[in-house]
């Protein structure tokens, strides 16, 4: 029940300036059943800095200092030096991934400002094009107008700013692993040879040559795909409809329709080919010949 006197927004944060309305100490409550649920979970909110230790001395080597290393993090600088000292063993996960996502590239000081070198970045983009992003959707992730972010992603600049790889690289962290919507942007971006995620073993490194592979292509229509099929009847035995197996691996409910019975036949037999194998060996084994062998 929210009192007369509740003008604001409940919250813990509240709660811990001296709140007391019945709205925040719900909130201060609640998180901390959270809290204590986690820790019976063996979760915690605060990680070991040995990794993020390791990055700062990496980019202190690469003639960034700590004040920058700071300011493109968003993480104070004090935070910084306390790490680095080893006086902080361990942080919260937001400070940790926005130290983490800095790429390791050395620092460019110039009349215009600190510059990095944007081979990364451009990759960066190249890779989340490929996976059908739109410069909108990164745009969205990373502050960046979609104008700037296809600048870079052409090739028009050599650097970049530090808080531009920066925020690409944290976007990139968080695209890279889904699917983009954008269909006819992933084909152009193949169509210029551009290269995904996968293709890159050190994706800052402007010596690292492309992983050369053959790009998977769908079947023709109504004609069996191997990979679709095993999906297809792996989905089938979970019991999963039709219409659901359908839009899990991305095609027509007639597809499916067409191609499961023969999925479904050629694994009864493979299962009685299998077996008869077996058995077979199973016969030679036991013959006088190879038990007195």
């Amino acid at each position: 029940m929210t009192t007369a006197t509740e003008t604001h927004t409940p919250s813990r944060g509240c709660y811990q300036r001296g709140c007391r309305s019945d709205g925040c100490t719900r909130a201060n409550y609640r998180y901390g059943k959270r809290l204590a649920t986690e820790h019976v979970r063996g979760e915690r909110r605060l990680h070991d800095v040995t990794q993020v230790r390791a990055h700062i001395e990496q980019l202190l080597a690469n003639k960034w200092w700590q004040a920058e290393i700071g300011r493109v993090s968003g993480v104070s600088p004090s935070t910084i030096s306390l790490i680095v000292l080893g006086q902080l063993p361990r942080t919260n996960k937001r400070i940790a991934l926005a130290i983490l996502s800095i790429p390791i590239v050395p620092m460019i000081r110039t009349v215009d400002g600190d510059r990095l070198d944007a081979t990364g970045t451009i990759r960066r983009l190249h890779a989340l094009a490929v996976l059908g992003h739109n410069w909108t959707v990164v745009g969205a992730h990373t502050g960046m107008t979609p104008d700037r972010l296809g600048v870079i992603a052409r090739g028009k600049v050599s650097v970049v700013r530090p808080e531009e790889a920066q925020k690409v690289a944290a976007a990139y962290r968080d695209l890279s692993t889904t699917p983009g919507v954008m269909k006819q942007i992933a084909t152009g971006a193949r169509n210029k040879g551009w290269h995904g995620p996968l293709a890159w073993d050190a994706i800052d490194d402007p010596n690292c040559q492309p992983e050369a592979a053959a790009s998977y292509e769908d079947a023709p229509k109504y004609e069996r795909d191997p990979d679709r099929a095993r999906e297809m009847v792996h989905l089938h035995l979970l019991g999963e409809s039709i219409p659901s197996i359908a839009k899990k691996i991305g095609t027509t409910e007639k597809y499916v329709a067409d191609q499961l019975p023969v999925a479904l036949r050629q694994r009864v037999w493979r299962i009685k080919r299998d077996a008869e194998e077996q058995r077979k060996r199973d016969q030679a084994a036991a013959t006088p010949e190879a038990v007195a062998a």
